[in-house]
């Protein structure tokens, strides 16, 4: 949606929205202020798994396995940790001014491990961790 303010056309496409998810359409709908991502139609994405607050592992997302972001935690960091949850996964997508923006948060169930990431990157970190603290 080009422009939040013009409620005409956010009903317009909200309302098509809905009917083309028909009975699919589960929960409510989402909106967001439009970014622009990639000049390519192709973002760049990073995955980061983090366990207590600290990122662990920093990888290409599976959707773009052979390029290798490095994107800047100091301002993911804090919002994570104050998830209060000891395992979080990110994907960041990065912005055509440079800048990276979290898109997804989760809790690790569909955060597929590339395949150029090596499996002992999440699990020696995971393992040095022991079971969470009582």
């Amino acid at each position: 949606i080009p422009d939040l303010a013009d409620t005409a056309a956010l009903h317009r496409v909200v309302a098509r929205f809905v009917e083309l998810q028909g009975d699919d359409l589960a929960g409510g709908i989402v909106l967001r202020a439009f970014e622009p991502f990639s000049a390519s139609g192709r973002a760049t994405e990073a995955r980061v798994w983090w366990l207590d607050g600290a990122p662990i592992a920093v990888g290409p997302h599976p959707d773009t396995p052979d390029e290798r972001p490095e994107p800047d935690l100091r301002a993911v960091r804090p919002l994570v940790a104050a998830l209060g949850c000891r395992f979080v996964t990110t994907d960041l997508a990065r912005r055509t001014d440079g800048e990276w923006r979290v898109v997804e948060v989760g809790d690790g169930q569909v955060s597929d491990r590339p395949a150029a990431l090596e499996p002992a990157a999440l699990l020696e970190p995971l393992l040095r961790a022991g079971p969470p603290p009582r």
